[in-house]
């Protein structure tokens, strides 16, 4: 039985456990902390038909790893082409509303973005059960819409960012995971606006094994993540020629820009080794395999210079070695925990920093001052206990039944 003073919270989010993301684990932690709280969490969310999934597009769902309600309902599968993400999104977007119409009145509505018409969705259920609505932004909508060009006409840019501005505006609180995009929101007129960090679970943390003192021949550098738009990987690859006779260069994970990357590292006779996303022990190995490992945002997105890539607190967590490609808060927070090194796009200067790291490896070898600022900074357990406070003060959301 719910005590009276718990929150009843309904969360619309387009990853959700068993799926694997960065906002998966975000809130996977952030869930465990509201339930330890005594609060009753119901949880909307997509669900790709496929063995070991379950869907329940009509059903009452069931119950998480935290006791958590999920209700789930089908979905398609994940696209490799960008128009393929935005009809997905649409589809997933269309399909949550009546999902989430017939779970009980919640206190509060959390949607959480970047699948943007999650945003339009938890407006609408908001207004339906009147309730405050929540949002959090992922990522730097709507200047995004404009910057990314993924709408062909520049009247429909317009309009949609006109229209997210306005749920902005209207939300009772807007989360974002940086300092940098609250002030630019705080700029364009949105007055409740609170920053809620990325970070990693430091619950279960399990350290990689000692790296063998022994250098390899050759510099092993890695990119694992999502191979899209956003990284320009170009460069990478590109880099990876200039320094062929000192580097060695894996790319795991896929992506709208998977065969594009493939096909461009051809034609340059980039010596690249593709492979699939993994998880698990696969994943571990692939970092234990490393000497530094790559995070990259392109650098003609101006909203990237307040975007910080989750990827950043995995490898501060895991003593990794950052080939950091970025700029404004992600390179800061490299620099801060003093967690590797702080390159351009141009190819020629990323050849000439994997060098040097090449010629002297001591230099890749970054001790444990990464992995003691996130446990310090943005440990999830921590960020999760802040944003139940932050809830808890949301104007509305211990308005008696």
């Amino acid at each position: 039985m719910m005590s009276r003073d718990a929150v009843r919270v309904l969360l619309l989010t387009h990853s959700y456990a068993p799926e694997t993301s960065p906002p998966q684990r975000r809130w996977d932690s952030f869930v465990r902390i509201m339930r330890r709280s005594g609060w009753d969490v119901t949880v909307v969310t997509p669900r790709t038909a496929r063995p070991g999934l379950r869907t329940e597009p009509w059903s009452n769902g069931h119950r998480g790893s935290h006791g958590e309600k999920i209700r789930t309902y089908f979905s398609l599968g994940k696209p490799q082409t960008i128009a393929g993400k935005v009809i997905k999104h649409a589809v997933d977007g269309a399909a949550m509303l009546p999902r989430a119409l017939f779970q009980p009145r919640p206190n509060v509505v959390i949607a959480t973005v970047p699948a943007l018409p999650t945003l339009f969705i938890g407006f609408a259920i908001a207004k339906f059960f009147r309730r405050p609505l929540i949002i959090e932004m992922r990522d730097a909508w709507p200047d995004l819409i404009s910057e990314s060009r993924i709408l062909r006409w520049r009247w429909l840019t317009a309009l949609a960012h006109i229209a997210v501005r306005a749920v902005q505006r209207r939300a009772a609180l807007v989360v974002t995971v940086t300092d940098g995009f609250a002030k630019v929101l705080e700029r364009d007129g949105v007055a409740a606006v609170q920053t809620i960090h990325n970070g990693i679970s430091t619950r279960n943390f399990e350290p990689l094994q000692p790296r063998p003192k022994a250098p390899t021949p050759k510099l092993h550098v890695l990119y694992l993540g999502n191979l899209g738009e956003s990284q320009g990987l170009e460069s990478v690859i590109k880099a990876s020629t200039l320094a062929c006779d000192h580097v060695e260069l894996r790319i795991v994970g896929r992506g709208t820009a998977t065969e594009r990357l493939r096909r461009y590292a051809e034609s340059i006779g980039a010596g690249v080794r593709f492979e699939p996303a993994v998880r698990g022990n696969a994943l571990r190995a692939h970092y234990q395999w490393a000497d530094t490992c790559v995070v990259s945002l392109r650098d003609d997105w101006k909203s990237f210079e307040h975007t910080v890539p989750s990827k950043i607190y995995e490898l501060l967590s895991l003593g990794c070695h950052i080939t950091g490609i970025v700029k404004g808060e992600a390179a800061q927070i490299i620099a801060n925990a003093s967690a590797g090194n702080i390159v351009d796009h141009d190819p020629q200067h990323i050849a000439e920093l994997w060098k040097q790291l090449a010629s002297d490896r001591h230099l890749v070898e970054v001790g444990t001052a990464g992995r003691d600022w996130v446990f310090e900074k943005a440990s999830l357990e921590k960020l999760g206990e802040k944003y139940v406070q932050l809830i808890n003060e949301v104007p509305g959301v211990r308005k008696n039944w």
